[in-house]
């Protein structure tokens, strides 16, 4: 078509337009219009095919634009259908494996926070999610035994503090160690001179405990290393005889007191289940308690043998005043007053001033000796040291300026400083009743039970009582307790004063 077009131009018009500016005739006439006409009436019909072609091609490709349109839509539709689902399957997985373990450790966290610390979290993976459980449990195990080792310190620091027994210390220690370890048996043992070791206390987790106090060989135990370096140790031991035959992992720690190495504690535990290794570590911590306790019972010990030479030197000075002042001065104004009286049996009737004044020099120089007859049983009555505590305390409540009813038991005599102790104990409450008290009755009931002495002292007076207001109460406080012994006192305002004081029988 283009070259027709080409050729119509280049032929036909170009010539035809030339040929009219010419004025030639012939461009005017029919054969030129008709060639004109039929060379025109081609190029229209070659148009109209070529537009016809390509409305044809046009439409074909719409129609394939169209397939493809709707292929794609197709395409899209099923990619979007199918993120979705991949990502709801997503959501399923994450919320499964990830999302809901997760929480559940939350969960878990906020239990043992809320002091649950048995907790744990289900271990239901081997991978990401799975490591943070076991992660999470092995913390949370960890912060158990933590707490649980801090509550058994906890709770031997609080028995050491008390100063209770060192027996009692020994075996609860022995007993909290086992536990926190989860060892199968733990000793306490005492060094000897001779290179053995006393058992002090033993916790088996299963068996009978050896006997306390028996003494056993260390040369293939654990305890021969502590003993040498004064220092922990771990060794493989053969079993000890309260155990079955089994080789046992060993860990031992020294118990220091003043400086020195007093002893160890050991745990042993099955060799196929070993003690950790901060066994050591965790044992240290229980031996300085230990330590500590028996270094207390030392102090105590050292402390009431004090007392007792306190009391025993005391009560020997008061005997010797007494003594002194019944065989010296007493018997000498009592000499004097004799011959006083000689010489006044020698002067004439006639001087009878004379002989008035020296009845009155003899009457001072009696009440001279009775006054130190009171201050020399005030100090330590003779009849105390000759017939016990039971005249004493008949002869005491005599004396007394208040009516004493007096309820006795005790049918022997017991030690001095005893004896001595509780004649003052109830001479200065006898002395508080009658200045005090305002009392018309003392009841005192004394009895010997087991290994001490029992006293009650209670009156019927006013009350109100208070050793911290610096009553005679200190001293009677002070004197029980330099005996070893308790002193409880009730002292309602308007309902009396009530003591109770026990005193050892034998002052370590």
């Amino acid at each position: 078509m283009e070259t027709d077009s080409l050729a119509y131009i280049r032929d036909y018009s170009v010539p035809l337009v030339d040929a009219a500016r010419r004025g030639e005739g012939w461009v005017r006439g029919i054969p030129a219009s008709e060639d004109g006409k039929r060379r025109i009436d081609s190029l229209r019909r070659q148009l109209e095919a070529y537009v016809t072609t390509e409305f044809a091609l046009s439409a074909a490709e719409q129609a394939d634009a169209d397939n493809d349109y709707r292929r794609a839509t197709v395409i899209v539709a099923s990619g979007l259908a199918a993120s979705v689902l991949v990502t709801l399957l997503m959501s399923i997985y994450l919320s499964r494996r990830v999302v809901r373990p997760v929480r559940r450790t939350a969960l878990t966290a906020e239990r043992i926070a809320a002091g649950k610390l048995d907790a744990r979290v289900p271990e239901t993976s081997m991978a990401e999610v799975g490591v943070l459980e076991r992660a999470f449990n092995s913390m949370a195990e960890s912060l158990q035994h933590h707490v649980s080792e801090l509550a058994a310190l906890r709770r031997v620091a609080m028995l050491v503090a008390r100063g209770g027994p060192s027996d009692e210390v020994f075996a609860a220690v022995a007993q909290e160690v086992g536990r926190v370890l989860g060892a199968e048996i733990t000793r306490i043992l005492r060094f000897e001179a001779d290179g053995t070791a006393t058992v002090m206390a033993t916790w088996l987790l299963a068996g009978e405990r050896v006997p306390t106090g028996r003494r056993i060989p260390i040369t293939n135990t654990v305890a021969a290393p502590v003993r040498e370096t004064g220092k922990a140790a771990r060794i493989t031991e053969e079993s000890p005889p309260e155990l079955p035959g089994f080789v046992y992992s060993a860990v031992g720690a020294p118990i220091m007191v003043g400086g020195s190495v007093w002893g160890a504690m050991t745990a042993l535990s099955r060799a196929d289940r070993p003690l950790p290794d901060v066994a050591a570590a965790r044992i240290a911590e229980f031996t300085d308690l230990v330590g500590t306790a028996v270094a207390n019972a030392q102090a105590r010990a050292d402390l009431v043998a004090s007392r007792a030479r306190i009391v025993a030197a005391s009560d020997e000075a008061r005997r010797r005043i007494e003594r002194n002042l019944h065989d010296g001065a007493q018997q000498r104004l009592v000499a004097l007053g004799l011959q006083i009286r000689l010489a006044e049996a020698s002067v004439p009737p006639e001087q009878s001033s004379l002989r008035e004044q020296l009845s009155d020099i003899v009457s001072g120089l009696n009440g001279v000796s009775a006054d130190l007859q009171a201050i020399s049983r005030g100090i330590h009555p003779a009849i105390l040291s000759k017939g016990g505590l039971g005249p004493a305390l008949k002869i005491l409540a005599r004396r007394s300026a208040v009516p004493v009813e007096l309820d006795l038991d005790v049918d022997r005599r017991l030690s001095d400083s005893v004896e001595v102790g509780s004649y003052y104990v109830v001479s200065e409450a006898l002395t508080n009743a009658g200045k005090h008290a305002r009392a018309s009755v003392v009841e005192i009931g004394v009895e010997t039970k087991g290994a001490n002495l029992h006293l009650s002292i209670r009156d019927d007076g006013i009350g109100g009582a208070d050793a911290a207001k610096g009553s005679g109460l200190i001293g009677l406080t002070d004197r029980v307790e330099t005996l070893g012994g308790t002193l409880e006192i009730s002292s309602p305002p308007g309902g009396g004063t009530s003591l109770l004081v026990t005193i050892p029988l034998e002052i370590q």
